[in-house]
């Protein structure tokens, strides 16, 4: 199957089940207004604000795509982001991003993410890349795996950029910071916002989650762990086969998330080298090491403790095999008693009956 009929079997809706976000922030000196921001349903509605849009100068142009949940298909046709895609002379390693958001019944592909791919042409640069990381539940109880996808475009020439964020839920953290930063909000004022910015706003929405689902997993693994190793074959074990699976699933765990903080290291490195060849982005490719830092130091975390979980497996397994052993020899050795006594018993029966036979019947004979 090709990644075009990947994308249009699965990863779009047949008729828009929710807005796609379009902001314009328009050049100093352009117009009176400081960005023009519309939610889109229909290609007919891209089409005519295209057409009216076209001949403002815009400096960013930004647009925000979600899915209803993180296993159903983006809330857009694939019709709405190809007119997008063609407006723009966006390349087609693009249709990589969205073949990641598609309708799924398991969790395929959950720990899949795309690296930073890269495309120069003339003065402008092309970035594209996934990243996977965890998230709380609106209940705050649980967790899920969520990703999020970003492409940005900058030309050096006009100084104009293009950027369309993949969200796994509406109104999510980095949508929201992003347009928050687009529109000024922050500032209250005009916005003076610099493009690269937006993989630092991205990076800052979601990794610093990782450090308390890490904890989270490391609350769940210790009672386990501190269990097992003070517990001795030859009284009542207080673990059992259930705290195997428990095991089993908090390794799984923590191994995919130093896979996700391992893939999202090496974004942030090469999101670092691209953006700080300039200096104006001296910043922000600081920033961005910073959370790669961040990144290396919860992988190290996450390493550490899915080690410890493996030989807390070990030696559980270990633990039920020697108590299993020992309730085993316990039973035979139960069984050889047994068995003794009854030898000793058929033993006295052959001694004795005869004997009691014989003078049972002279007995009878002498009252006859």
């Amino acid at each position: 199957m090709s990644m075009s009929q990947f994308t249009s079997e699965k990863c779009f809706v047949n008729e828009a089940t929710g807005p796609i976000k379009l902001i314009d922030v328009l050049l100093p000196n352009q117009s009176n207004e400081v960005q023009s921001r519309r939610q889109l349903y229909t290609v007919q509605e891209i089409e005519s604000y295209f057409q009216t849009a076209k001949p403002r100068n815009y400096s960013h142009r930004h647009l925000s795509i979600c899915q209803r949940t993180s296993w159903s298909p983006l809330q857009t046709t694939k019709e709405m982001l190809e007119l997008f895609v063609s407006t723009h002379n966006i390349s087609s390693s693009f249709w990589d991003l969205p073949s990641c958001f598609y309708h799924r019944n398991n969790d395929v592909e959950i720990n899949h993410c795309i690296p930073v791919t890269v495309i120069r042409n003339g003065s402008w640069v092309e970035i594209g890349y996934t990243i996977r990381y965890p998230e709380l539940k609106p209940d705050g109880q649980q967790w899920a795996i969520r990703q999020s996808a970003l492409y940005y475009r900058h030309d050096a020439s006009t100084s104009q950029t293009v950027s369309v964020l993949f969200s796994p839920t509406p109104n999510s953290a980095a949508h929201q910071k992003i347009e928050d930063s687009l529109l000024g909000i922050d500032s209250g004022s005009r916005p003076l916002f610099d493009p690269c910015h937006m993989h630092e706003i991205l990076f800052a929405a979601y990794f610093p989650a990782f450090r308390q689902y890490i904890a989270s997993l490391e609350a769940k693994l210790l009672p386990i762990t501190s269990t097992t190793f003070s517990t001795f074959i030859d009284e009542p074990l207080r673990v059992g086969y259930d705290n195997l699976s428990a095991l089993a699933s908090l390794e799984s765990q923590l191994l995919q998330t130093s896979s996700f903080l391992s893939h999202g290291k090496e974004v942030l490195h090469e999101l670092s080298a691209i953006l700080g060849r300039e200096k104006k982005n001296f910043q922000t490719a600081e920033a961005l090491d910073n959370y790669c830092r961040q990144a290396l130091a919860h992988s190290r975390t996450a390493t550490l403790l899915q080690r410890r979980a493996n030989t807390t497996t070990q030696l559980l397994t270990n633990t039920l095999s020697c108590h299993d052993q020992l309730l085993a020899k316990q039973q035979n050795d139960n069984m050889l008693r047994l068995n003794k006594s009854a030898v000793f018993l058929t033993t006295l029966t052959l001694l004795y009956l005869p004997a009691s036979f014989v003078a049972v019947n002279i007995l009878r004979y002498e009252l006859l």
